[in-house]
């Protein structure tokens, strides 16, 4: 059984839930301290999960985004769900039913692709970034105990280390697996990448905030295992 998460600030709660309102097990996690407007709003279609802030949010709000999604993905766990696609408050998809068809059975998947060219990015967890195009936990699936291993943990420090590396660390952590960011190292070990899925079948998806579609802008680059 599948089932949604719409993570974090109500900032487009119309958009959101014009995009999500016909999908069973959704809920949106979020703050306390969110606009009631928003909030009585968002309860007419989906639960809400409100949850204190974090009184250290960690390097790019990473605290904020693991605690605001690991209430949603609880509170699915307990409805049975199985599967899960944790989203942004901001990201909306054009085609969801299908994606959600693609993504079925996937252990763990990233809105990412291998590619030619990317610029190296060297972070503090003792790797080479060559693969993310931009944050890859704007949207990613999983299985509810994968996705769940993947945000249960916060900082204490501020660790210079993009949120996104943080949570594909903790996957691999949980797993008691070699963290690599080697493609086929991914690929061997259940991890899916997707926007290649996503070019394939004219799938757009949207960031709300950055006012962006973040898959046509990668049609003309090529894979590349390293």
């Amino acid at each position: 059984m599948q089932g949604i998460v719409i993570q974090g600030p109500t900032i487009y709660y119309k958009e959101m839930v014009e995009a999500y309102k016909d999908f069973s097990d959704v809920v949106w996690s979020t703050w306390e301290d969110e606009p009631s407007e928003n909030l009585n709003y968002i309860k007419q279609f989906f639960p809400i999960i409100l949850s204190p802030k974090p009184s250290f949010p960690g390097y790019l709000n990473v605290n904020l985004q693991t605690v605001s999604t690991m209430g949603g993905i609880e509170y699915l766990i307990e409805q049975g769900v199985t599967e899960i696609l944790k989203v942004r408050g901001d990201i909306i998809c054009d085609n969801l039913s299908y994606l959600l068809s693609l993504l079925k059975g996937k252990q763990m998947a990233y809105l990412v692709k291998s590619k030619e060219g990317a610029r190296p990015l060297f972070y503090e967890l003792e790797y080479r970034h060559y693969s993310h195009d931009y944050p890859a936990d704007l949207i990613m699936y999983g299985s509810s105990e994968n996705i769940k291993s993947s945000f249960n943990f916060t900082i204490e420090e501020q660790h210079i280390i993009p949120p996104e590396s943080l949570i594909a660390y903790q996957y691999f952590k949980e797993n008691q697996l070699e963290f690599n960011l080697n493609y086929k190292h991914c690929i061997n070990n259940g991890i899916h990448f997707f926007l290649q899925d996503c070019l394939d079948n004219n799938i757009k998806i949207f960031w709300l905030k950055n006012k962006a579609e973040i898959v046509d802008g990668h049609k003309n680059k090529k894979h590349f295992a390293y």
